[in-house]
């Protein structure tokens, strides 16, 4: 049983483990815990598959540091050290700091819910997150749907924008593209159980529900996109992928989106924020008064956006979208 993954090998779970193991010699005088998020956090993660045969990690390591306080300089300080990791070990290292007296107050979002419910302690305190609200898997916010959404549709704007150069892709953009467009079809049906209220933590799980989602926009297509891309992220063997049509893909995925999108967000009326909140957030990050969160206007950028009709210039919306992602 792999410690990391669902079918990966015991020296796919010794990389990671070295991996780790340097991530916190690095982190942990700076901090008191280190939670490792995501699939591999979950045991769930993709061993990258090579041509001999062999495994790799594919996953970013995504991992909340538990500090005493944040402050501009221990922001700095992760960021560089991001950096320098993501460089040392060739896979994207986030390193996300919490304050440790604030984690009874953390959003229900998916992030906490699944911080909460779905982590391995790397350093630290194994009941580091005792404190944490223990958010109820029936009441997740359905605008989490959306957020999940806005967020992996960010994937399909970088793809767009990438393809619009002439400069051919090479083989790495290329398995890059395919994980961001799985990982669309895994926003959309995880976007679609949280709305039929049948969401669970695990993959495992998750798979047997999909088929239970109610009626919604290209319904068959999110069943089975959903259960591909957790194929792939079980077993990630993208040289088995080498007639995947990366542009028919994309475009598929793109109608999809630009229909389901819009008909996630009247699954819910509830507001993302209070007005005197939304009025706050956009005077200082669109310069403008509006009574809507900054994020519900990028629901409407993004789409607008993917079909090359935004007011909206990319760069402020990759801005925002960094910002309230």
């Amino acid at each position: 049983m792999s410690k990391y993954t669902v079918r990966g090998s015991e020296e796919l779970d010794a990389r990671i483990d070295a991996d780790l193991e340097i991530i916190r010699q690095a982190v942990s005088p700076h901090s008191e815990a280190g939670i490792l998020l995501g699939g591999y956090g979950r045991g769930e993660g993709t061993p990258f598959i090579l041509a001999d045969g062999s495994q790799t990690p594919f996953n970013d390591y995504d991992l909340v540091i538990i500090v005493k306080t944040i402050s501009i300089q221990i922001r700095l300080l992760f960021q560089r050290l991001e950096k320098e990791l993501t460089e040392q070990l060739g896979i994207p290292v986030d390193l996300c700091p919490y304050a440790r007296h604030a984690l009874w107050s953390r959003e229900f979002s998916l992030l906490n819910y699944e911080m909460k419910h779905g982590h391995m302690v790397i350093w630290g305190e194994d009941n580091v997150l005792v404190t944490m609200p223990n958010y109820d898997t029936a009441t997740i916010p359905v605008s989490e749907g959306s957020r999940l959404l806005m967020n992996r549709g960010k994937l399909l704007l970088d793809i767009k924008r990438r393809l619009a150069s002439a400069k051919p892709l090479n083989d790495d953009e290329r398995i890059c593209f395919i994980k961001f467009i799985n990982k669309v079809l895994l926003a959309f049906g995880d976007a679609a159980l949280i709305a039929a209220g049948k969401y669970n933590l695990l993959y495992a799980i998750k798979k047997q529900r999909i088929a239970e989602i109610g009626q919604m926009p290209d319904r068959d297509f999110i069943i089975a996109g959903y259960l591909s891309a957790i194929e792939i992220k079980e077993w990630g063997d993208y040289q088995q992928l080498a007639d995947y049509d990366l542009d028919r893909q994309l475009q598929q995925t793109l109608d999809v989106f630009i229909r389901f999108l819009p008909w996630y967000r009247t699954q819910y009326a509830i507001r993302e924020c209070s007005i005197l909140k939304a009025i706050a957030l956009n005077l200082k990050w669109n310069k403008c008064l509006s009574i809507r969160h900054p994020r519900e206007e990028l629901y409407d950028a993004l789409a607008d956006l993917l079909q090359d009709q935004s007011s909206m210039s990319h760069e402020h919306f990759y801005a925002l979208q960094k910002r309230f992602s």
